[in-house]
């Protein structure tokens, strides 16, 4: 998709939430869904609650690019921007489809298993950011952003691609997962891959850090 395309695409995607639910507005109970657990809805709320939530979308499209204005290594931005768009694109396209999903839950209870389509989406979306991951230059709002990544950037690449590697095997994994496992083994496939994407990373960026202090000492 060119750079205008994936704009116009960013443009739609802004609204698009807020538009759905105007359209069936009317037609909605007064208590919806508004958030799932692993057995199912967790939490109801009144139906006005669903345009904050889906207002979150025109507040993302907005942030993120004045996000890039004001980084101090915006300049890096240059190096990056289609990718950075792509990830503005599915950030809102993923809340688009949840909104999506809460409206259908909301219209015609039992449907679908929510949690297991929420856990596909976000498999699709790690799949996705893991692929992007390795392209994103030294910034402060992208990324596996660590002080040791952020202060190096030998070590802020290593970082991403091993973050890339594990939002990417992770994906995969808790899709696979989603599709067949039950939700208790779901939730532990979940959080063990969270772990380790939040974990393995940030201990190796540390790693490489102090081996090229050591580096520069000799």
């Amino acid at each position: 998709m060119k750079k205008t395309g994936k704009r116009v695409a960013i443009a739609i995607l802004s609204i698009l939430p807020i538009l759905m639910v105007l359209a069936v507005y009317s037609r909605l109970p007064e208590q919806v869904p508004l958030q799932w657990g692993m057995e199912g809805i967790s939490r109801y709320g009144e139906k006005w609650q669903l345009f904050p939530l889906a207002g979150m979308n025109l507040l993302f499209a907005v942030l993120m690019p004045a996000f890039a204005k004001i980084d101090p290594k915006r300049r890096n931005y240059e190096k990056f921007q289609e990718t950075y768009d792509w990830f503005i694109l599915w950030l809102l396209g993923f809340m688009t489809v949840l909104i999506g999903l809460t409206l259908l839950e909301s219209l015609y209870p039992h449907t679908m298993n929510i949690p297991k389509a929420v856990c596909c989406m976000v498999a699709l979306l790690f799949i996705f950011i893991g692929n992007k991951m390795p392209k994103v230059k030294q910034n402060y709002f992208t990324g596996v952003k660590t002080p040791w990544a952020l202060s190096n950037e030998v070590v802020w690449n290593k970082t991403q691609r091993l973050g890339g590697k594990a939002f990417f095997f992770g994906g995969i994994l808790m899709l696979i997962a989603a599709l067949g496992a039950s939700e208790k083994v779901l939730m532990t496939i979940t959080f063990g891959v969270v772990a380790i994407i939040c974990i393995v990373p940030t201990v190796m960026s540390y790693i490489w850090y102090q081996q090229e202090l050591r580096k520069d000492g000799e």
